[in-house]
C-alpha cells in the first residue's frame, strides 16, 4: 500500500502588505524557485541548481479572447505546501516511484478582477508549472507566454520545432546557432516548421559547472501541444502553441493547463532517471489493469521496409498480411516466447485513393484462424490501425474497430497517422483530443496503444497505462530508406525523445547491411562490408549495439524487429533478446556524453537479475563500468555480448563476441565499444 505523508503549511498574503517576491526549494535544497510579480506586473520566476541560476529571470503568464494574464496583474496571495508519496506504476522503469515536492501557488488577478493562479511543484529532479483559470463556463486560450531564459550559452540537443513532425536529425550545437537555417538542415525537408525554435524535449548542458537541464510538458489533455520559440538576441524559448487558428483551445472552467516541464541535474544521466513527467500526471484511472502486459513481440513490419513484401496487393510485390506468412511470425514468436505477432496491411484500403475499413480483412487473411492458431501457441495478435491523416475516417469507425479487436481477442493495437491531416496539425488541441480519445476508448475495450506519428509523450501513461508506447522520432526504419540515422543519433535519444516517456523504437536488427538474403553473397567479402557493393539499405550500428537498445532504450513493449530467418542463423545473440526483461525494478545511468555514448544498467522487476547496455557514436570508446550497484553478498553470472575486434559500424557490423565469467559488486569491467557499437551485459544471480 502506498504510503501518504502530506504536510499542508500555508500563508496568505493580503494585497495591501504582501510582498511581491518568494522562494522555495527543493526537498534536498539544490534548487531554489523565485517567483516575483515585476514592477509591470507581469509573473515571473528564475531556477537556480547548486547555485548555478539555470533559468534567469523570466516571464509567465497566457491570454484568452476575453481576458489578459500577462501583465498589470496583482498578487492576491501565495500559498507553500510539501507533498510526498510512493506509488507502484503498472509498468516503468521503477516498481516505486517517489513523488515529493514542495510547492508555491500564487494567485493573481487582472485589471477586470479576473483570477489566474500559478501552480509550481519543485522537485529534486526538477520544476513543474502550470496554469489554473477558475470560474465557470468557458474560456478560448489564445496565447501562452512562458518564457525559459536560459542562463548561459548552453549545449544543445535539439531538433526544428514543428507542430507536425518529429522524425529529424539531431543537431548539436550552442544555442547561439539555432537559426531558421540549422532548423531546416535539422529538419532535411519542407514541413510545417515553426519560425524560430526547437521542438521539446530539449536536452542541454552547461559547459560552465557540468549540469544539465531538459525542457518539455506533462499531462497533455484538451489542448494543443507545445514548441518552443527561440531569440537569440534574449536567449529566451518561448512556448508556442500548435494551431492554425487565433483561438487555440477552447476550455470548460476551471481548468489547468498541462504543466512546462524543466528537469536539472548534475549529469546527463539524471535526465534518464527522472520521474518528473509521471510525477505531475493524475494516477491510473482505471481499476482493472490485469490486462495490460509488457512484452516483447515481432511482425512483419520490417519486410515490407526491405520490400520482401509489403502492405497493399498491388501485384508488384508479395502481400505481407496473408495467413500463411503471419503464421509463420506465430511459430517463431511461440519458438522464443515472445508475447504478440504485429500484422500491418491486413484490411482493406491500402490502395491509392481507398478508404481504409478497419472491420473487413483482405481475402488472403484469416482473421479468425490466425487467432485461433496464435492463442492455441500462447501468442497474441496485434493489431494495427493506419489512417493515411484521414482522422475523420478513423474517428467515425473507432469504436466498431476496437469493438472488432476486442471480439476476436486482439489485446493491442498500433496506429499510424502518416501524411498532411486536413485543416489540423498534428498537435493542434483537435488532435491531442483524438490521440487521448483512442486511449481513454481503447481503455474501454481493454485495448493497449503504440501511437506512431504521434503527439509527443507527455507521461499520461501514468494515468492510462494502457497507452503503452508511441512512435515519436527517427526511429528504425530510417535505416531502411536512405543512408540511415546518423552514428550520434542513437546516443541522444535517451536524453530527449525518451524523457517525455516510452518510445516504439523498434531493435534488435541483426542483417545490417543487405538488401535481402538473396543478396548476400554480393553484398559481403569474408563477411567484411563491401564499399563497391550499392546497398539498398544500411543500418548504421554494429549488431551488439542493437542488442544494447533494449536495455538503452526504453519501452514496456520491444519489438524485435528483425526477419525470423535473420535470427535464426544467429541463435547465440538472440538469447539476449529471449532474456532480456521490459519491466523493471530500478534504472541508472552509469556513464553518458549525450550524443557520444550512454550505459544505463537496469534491474528485472521479477527476479534479482540486471542488465546493462552501452552505445556509442561513430567513435570508437572504453568504458570503465563498476558493478557496486549489485548486491554485496552475491556472486553474479555474467555474459558479455561485444563487439569483436574487427567490428565496426561500417567495416564488420556483424563481428561479435559472447564472453561468460563471473563476478561481484567490486568489479569494475572495462568495455570496448567499437565505431558505432555497444555491448549488452546480463548479470545473473548465482544460486
Amino acid at each position: 500500500m502506498d504510503k501518504v505523508f502530506c504536510l499542508f503549511a500555508s500563508l496568505l498574503l493580503a494585497v495591501g502588505c504582501c510582498a511581491t517576491t518568494d522562494e522555495i526549494a527543493s526537498p534536498d535544497g539544490r534548487t531554489k524557485l523565485h517567483f516575483e510579480l515585476t514592477d509591470a506586473g507581469e509573473p515571473a520566476y528564475s531556477l537556480t541548481f547548486d547555485g548555478e541560476e539555470l533559468i534567469p529571470l523570466s516571464r509567465l503568464g497566457l491570454t484568452t479572447t476575453e481576458a489578459d494574464f500577462t501583465e498589470g496583474l496583482e498578487l492576491v496571495g501565495i500559498e507553500t505546501s510539501s507533498f510526498d508519496e510512493t506509488w507502484q506504476p503498472v509498468w516503468g522503469q521503477y516498481a516505486d516511484i517517489r513523488n515529493h515536492y514542495n510547492a508555491l501557488t500564487a494567485t493573481l488577478i487582472n485589471t477586470d478582477g479576473e483570477e489566474l493562479k500559478i501552480e509550481m511543484r519543485l522537485f529534486d529532479d526538477g520544476l513543474g508549472l502550470r496554469y489554473v483559470l477558475e470560474g465557470e463556463g468557458s474560456a478560448a486560450i489564445t496565447s501562452e507566454r512562458t518564457e525559459f531564459k536560459m542562463g548561459g550559452d548552453y549545449s544543445a540537443h535539439w531538433i526544428a520545432g514543428s507542430h507536425d513532425d518529429a522524425e529529424f536529425d539531431y543537431e548539436h550545437t550552442p544555442l547561439s546557432q539555432i537559426t531558421p537555417e540549422t532548423m531546416q538542415q535539422s529538419a532535411g525537408r519542407i514541413t510545417n516548421l515553426v519560425e524560430c525554435g526547437v521542438s521539446t524535449p530539449i536536452a542541454m548542458k552547461s559547459e560552465a559547472t557540468g549540469n544539465h537541464l531538459a525542457i518539455h510538458e506533462a499531462a497533455l489533455w484538451h489542448y494543443p501541444g507545445m514548441a518552443l520559440a527561440w531569440d537569440n538576441d534574449t536567449r529566451c524559448f518561448t512556448s508556442l502553441l500548435a494551431g492554425n487558428e487565433e483561438v487555440k483551445s477552447e476550455v470548460e472552467l476551471p481548468f489547468s493547463t498541462p504543466w512546462r516541464t524543466v528537469i536539472v541535474g548534475d549529469r546527463a544521466g539524471v535526465l534518464v532517471e527522472s520521474n518528473l513527467i509521471p510525477n505531475l500526471n493524475e494516477p491510473c484511472r482505471l481499476e482493472d489493469t490485469s490486462w495490460i502486459k509488457p512484452m516483447k513481440y515481432v511482425g512483419v513490419w520490417w519486410e515490407m521496409h526491405l520490400k520482401v513484401s509489403i502492405w497493399d496487393r498491388d501485384g508488384q510485390y508479395p502481400h505481407c498480411a496473408t495467413t500463411e506468412n503471419v503464421k509463420r511470425y506465430i511459430d517463431f514468436a511461440a519458438e522464443n516466447g515472445f508475447g504478440g505477432v504485429l500484422v500491418e496491411g491486413w484490411n482493406v484500403g491500402w490502395g491509392r485513393g481507398e478508404r481504409f475499413d478497419y472491420t473487413k480483412p483482405y481475402p488472403d487473411f484469416d482473421m479468425e484462424e490466425l487467432c485461433r492458431y496464435a492463442e492455441e501457441r500462447g501468442v497474441e495478435i496485434i493489431g494495427h490501425h493506419e489512417t493515411y491523416a484521414n482522422v475523420t475516417n478513423y474517428d467515425e469507425q473507432m469504436t466498431d474497430a476496437y469493438e472488432y479487436y476486442a471480439q476476436h481477442g486482439v489485446n493491442s493495437v498500433k496506429t499510424g497517422y502518416v501524411g498532411v491531416i486536413a485543416d489540423h496539425q498534428h498537435y493542434d488541441r483537435w488532435m491531442v483530443d483524438h490521440y487521448n480519445r483512442t486511449v481513454v476508448e481503447g481503455a474501454e475495450h481493454k485495448l493497449c496503444i503504440d501511437i506512431h506519428e504521434p503527439i509527443h509523450s507527455t507521461g499520461i501513461s501514468r494515468t492510462y497505462p494502457n497507452l503503452m508506447s508511441a512512435e515519436g522520432m527517427r526511429g528504425q526504419e530510417w535505416q531502411a530508406w536512405n543512408q540511415g540515422n546518423s552514428t550520434d543519433h542513437n546516443p541522444t535519444l535517451p536524453f530527449t525523445r525518451n524523457v517525455a516517456g516510452p518510445m516504439d523504437f523498434t531493435p534488435g536488427i541483426f542483417d545490417l547491411r543487405y538488401h535481402n538474403t538473396v543478396n548476400k553473397a554480393a553484398a559481403t567479402e569474408d563477411g567484411r562490408v563491401n564499399a563497391d557493393y550499392n546497398y539498398a539499405f544500411f543500418v548504421n550500428s554494429t549488431l551488439a549495439h542493437q542488442l544494447a537498445q533494449y536495455v538503452v532504450f526504453y519501452s514496456p513493449i520491444q519489438m524485435v524487429a528483425d526477419l525470423p530467418d535473420n535470427y535464426r542463423e544467429r541463435p547465440d545473440a538472440l538469447q539476449f533478446i529471449v532474456d532480456v526483461p521490459v519491466d523493471w525494478a530500478t534504472t541508472r545511468c552509469l556513464d553518458a556524453e549525450i550524443g557520444d555514448y550512454v550505459v544505463t544498467a537496469r534491474k528485472d522487476k521479477h527476479s534479482e537479475d540486471w542488465y546493462v547496455g552501452g552505445i556509442t557514436d561513430g567513435e570508437e570508446r572504453t568504458v570503465e563500468v563498476s558493478l557496486d550497484f549489485l548486491a554485496a553478498d552475491r556472486e553474479y553470472e555474467a555474459t558479455l555480448y561485444r563487439d569483436g575486434d574487427k567490428a565496426g559500424w561500417n567495416t564488420y557490423p556483424t563481428d561479435y563476441v559472447i564472453e561468460k565469467q563471473s563476478v561481484t559488486a567490486a568489479d569494475t569491467l572495462s568495455l570496448r565499444m567499437a565505431e558505432g557499437g555497444g555491448f549488452a551485459l546480463q548479470l545473473k544471480v548465482r544460486d
